[in-house]
This record gives structure tokens, C-alpha cells and sequence, in this order.
């Protein structure tokens, strides 16, 4: 997909798991989150959800891409 860093240009590229404060960062559907009325606490272990990766620049820091790790545990 990308060889090199579209913002400067370096070929130090890597692939991380996208976190939020002490946790990782999950991804839920639309429809889940409005089964539980929006109040899934992070780490939720409900199902329905998948940890982000993200493609990164080491150089600058700049995200290239992010991917949903398990899609199909997003399928309503």
C-alpha cells in the first residue's frame, strides 16, 4: 500500500496498535453502540468490538492508514 511516508518522505514506516490512555482503542458498530445507549466502557469484553492497527512514519509520526483488526466482529 505505502512504501514510504507521504509527509516526508522517509522509508521508516511500522505498523502499531492504537491505544487510548492505559488501554488499547476498540472499534464498535453503530448499531451496538446504540443497543448499550453509548456507554461501552473501553476493554468492554460485550463482543461486537476489534483493536485498531495503525500504519506510522517513524520519522515524523505521521499515521499512513488504519485498519480495523477483526471486521467481522463488527457485522451486526
Amino acid at each position: 500500500m505505502y512504501d514510504k511516508c507521504p509527509n516526508c518522505g522517509s522509508k521508516q514506516l511500522q505498523e502499531g496498535i492504537i491505544r487510548a490512555s492505559n488501554a488499547e482503542l476498540y472499534i464498535y458498530s453503530k448499531k451496538k453502540r446504540k443497543e448499550w445507549n453509548d456507554k461501552v466502557p473501553l476493554n468492554s469484553h460485550l463482543g461486537a468490538s476489534s483493536t485498531i492497527t495503525a500504519k506510522y512514519c517513524t520519522e515524523c509520526g505521521f499515521i499512513l492508514a488504519a485498519f480495523v483488526d477483526e471486521p467481522n466482529h463488527l457485522n451486526d
